[in-house]
């Protein structure tokens, strides 16, 4: 029965001394079967035992049907043979002077991964400072991304930002091919942090990136290429495609401004092959009456129809086509995005060799934006941080305890 009890509580190689249930709590008294203990100050091992305290003290441990199971332990105190210091010995999985042990820890940031700091400290019973202060201490800000990432021979990054508090933006950096995984949540988004985070890796880690997937930031292709040479740069096509909706509909409503007609926006932005039959029959007449709008309408599919073709071949002649085509553009604001296609054409291009995107990274951003909901939004970007890392990752991989109660 004892024995059970030991391993329903992850108290393996302890003895059970006895277990008291009450209407609000359950008490075990246990206590280690070793007898020596080993010196703090020279590391010297004795069993000279000087003394045992007295009483018996409670340390919060678990939580059993709905009751917080408290272990009651009776240190000894031992006598070092070769320094002469008295010590107190110390039992796994506690710390010295602790009110709880650290398995009660770890199920307290368990409850706390989907939850609010308020809603987790009722179910565990204390107070959401608490909550907080142990994320801060027990929680690192970064992944142990060796650990992480160590099973996978090779893989691709996407790099993202995504706000923190309005038009503050943290960088997110996940895994995207060939598992998903989250790696790290950056406190900001300046070239020098993401710099910082890459330089920072491993060198086994950086040698199995083989591609790294990001929007139409130059800032962020160029250190790429400086920090992680020889590692291809992709373009995600959900922002390639979204920047080219956002350029035919600003189009279009320069063009509604000049003529003073309303000119609707659906048919323009939606995928062509979707349209309804009213939405069609608008298409139509647009192309008809305003044809700088349907040009830009025009290369918006063309980029469509590159990231759609069957190889990277096809995709390359329907992308100089498209090219050459707004090169010679009327307009001023059609030429420029031609200059930007040119200049981003092999990462464009390089969807084909790997097809990685951020869509993954774009799900990890909807998960982030409910839990800032959920907690009502954040001040503290350590504890912002730690709280999503918590909501993502394995436990093991950012908890700083030196070992568990096992």
């Amino acid at each position: 029965m004892k024995q059970c009890i030991a391993e329903l509580l992850g108290l393996q190689g302890w003895i059970i001394y006895q277990v008291k249930i009450e209407s609000d709590r359950i008490d075990v008294y246990a206590g280690r079967p070793r007898k020596e203990a080993t010196c703090p100050s020279c590391q010297a091992l004795t069993r000279r035992v000087h003394d045992r305290s007295r009483e018996w003290r409670p340390k919060l441990h678990t939580r059993c049907n709905g009751l917080p199971v408290y272990l009651w332990v009776r240190p000894r105190r031992f006598k070092c043979p070769n320094c002469g210091k008295v010590f107190t010995e110390r039992f796994p999985g506690i710390r010295p002077r602790a009110r709880r042990t650290e398995r009660a820890e770890a199920d307290w940031l368990e409850n706390l991964k989907d939850r609010s700091f308020r809603r987790a400290a009722e179910v565990v019973g204390t107070s959401p400072g608490t909550l907080r202060r142990l994320l801060l201490k027990q929680v690192t800000d970064q992944a142990d991304i060796e650990e992480a990432l160590k099973d996978l021979p090779a893989f691709a990054l996407s790099i993202d930002e995504h706000s923190f508090r309005g038009q503050d933006m943290m960088i997110t950096v996940t895994c995207v091919w060939p598992e998903r995984r989250l790696i790290a949540i950056l406190p900001d988004d300046r070239l020098k942090t993401l710099e910082k985070f890459l330089k920072g890796l491993p060198v086994s880690v950086r040698r199995r990136i083989k591609a790294v997937c990001i929007d139409f930031k130059d800032g962020w292709r160029k250190l790429i290429k400086r920090v992680l040479p020889g590692v291809p740069v992709v373009v995600d096509h959900f922002h390639a495609l979204k920047d080219a909706n956002r350029r035919v509909d600003e189009a279009r409503l320069i063009e509604q401004q000049v003529t003073g007609q309303r000119i609707p926006r659906w048919p323009l932005v939606k995928n062509e092959e979707d349209l309804t039959e009213r939405q069609a029959a608008q298409l139509a007449m647009i192309r008809n009456r305003y044809k700088n709008v349907a040009h830009f309408h025009w290369a918006k599919e063309q980029l469509r129809d590159v990231y759609r073709a069957s190889c990277r071949k096809e995709a390359e002649l329907i992308l100089d086509r498209l090219i050459l085509n707004t090169r010679e553009a009327s307009d001023v604001a059609l030429v420029q995005w031609g200059r930007t296609l040119r200049s981003w054409r092999e990462e464009i291009l390089a969807y084909h060799d790997w097809r990685v995107t951020n869509g993954y990274t774009e799900g990890v951003h909807t998960k982030i934006k409910l839990l800032k909901r959920i907690s009502y939004g954040f001040r503290n970007r350590g504890v912002y941080v730690r709280k999503m890392l918590l909501a993502f990752l394995p436990l093991a991989w950012l908890i700083s305890f030196p070992h568990f109660l096992t």
